[in-house]
């Protein structure tokens, strides 16, 4: 094991039986068109997917992820949701047909989802976790993230990928495209448990016109429906965004400056509180 006392409360790389463990990212990037809920994240950029739980076999993939975006967006993205699951031709991102596929919305706000799933595939060429599991076996540790048109798989990994990444390239659904970065340090065990790890250009976008426009001065220069006017975005919209922002700097300030252990994935809405 390589030593940690230059930098506590951090992970290093992993040796495990002589073997290095990296992080491995596997990023599909969708056309619009070949995915109904790829679709909406590709049109809807304030729309965010980070997996809480990975698990998988060479049989089945289920797991925990969180959504987060608008409420209007959340509600398109419910009926997707439903839509798919419920769509007999389905299919994995190689082409399998998806033999079986459940969810459970676990808790729902008006800016999150936390959804169970689990799917399975058939016996044609599979997806990634699928693919990995199959490959690598028991112990396989991984984390998604959806943005934009990309749904991004990180996985800890020893030994070499080629055989994954030459699987799944190979069989990729038309409109689909693989890429693959190899990492000396895996940044999944550096990261904090914060959910977004940076704001997106949006949210910077709608906090740097609120300050332009006075918003945070006393007494307030403009209010959130005159600034949404001026950048040309609905009230709900900018709203949304802002708070987004101002929510990701108290989270920063709180873990950076105060040193608090946040866990962000937790909703008030969530917590029942025993007498």
């Amino acid at each position: 094991m390589i030593s940690t006392e230059d930098t506590p409360n951090r992970f290093h790389l992993a040796n495990l039986n002589g073997r290095i463990m990296r992080e491995v990212i596997f990023t599909v990037e969708y056309e619009k068109g070949t995915n109904e809920v790829m679709d909406l994240f590709i049109e809807n950029p304030d729309l965010y997917a980070r997996s809480m739980e990975i698990n998988a076999t060479s049989e089945a993939v289920w797991g925990i992820e969180k959504v987060v975006g608008s409420a209007a967006v959340l509600d398109e993205f419910d009926d997707k949701l439903d839509r798919v699951a419920s769509d007999p031709s389905k299919a994995g991102m190689c082409g399998a047909p998806v033999s079986e596929y459940e969810y459970t919305i676990l808790s729902s706000n008006a800016e999150s989802r936390k959804i169970h799933w689990l799917r399975r595939e058939g016996d044609d060429p599979r997806s990634i976790p699928l693919v990995a599991a199959k490959h690598i076996g028991e112990g396989l540790i991984m984390r998604t993230e959806r943005r934009g048109n990309q749904y991004r798989w990180r996985l800890l990994i020893s030994g070499t990928v080629s055989v994954i990444h030459e699987e799944v390239s190979e069989n990729l659904r038309e409109g689909l495209s693989l890429t693959v970065e190899r990492l000396g340090t895996p940044p999944c065990l550096l990261e904090d448990d914060r959910v977004q790890q940076t704001l997106t250009p949006e949210q910077k976008t709608a906090l740097e016109a609120a300050i332009e426009r006075g918003y945070y001065e006393e007494p307030r220069q403009q209010s959130v429906t005159e600034i949404a006017e001026d950048v040309g975005v609905s009230r709900s919209t900018f709203q949304y965004r802002l708070n987004r922002a101002e929510a990701w700097l108290a989270q920063q300030f709180a873990a950076d400056s105060l040193g608090a252990d946040l866990d962000v994935d937790l909703d008030l809405g969530d917590v029942e509180f025993i007498q």
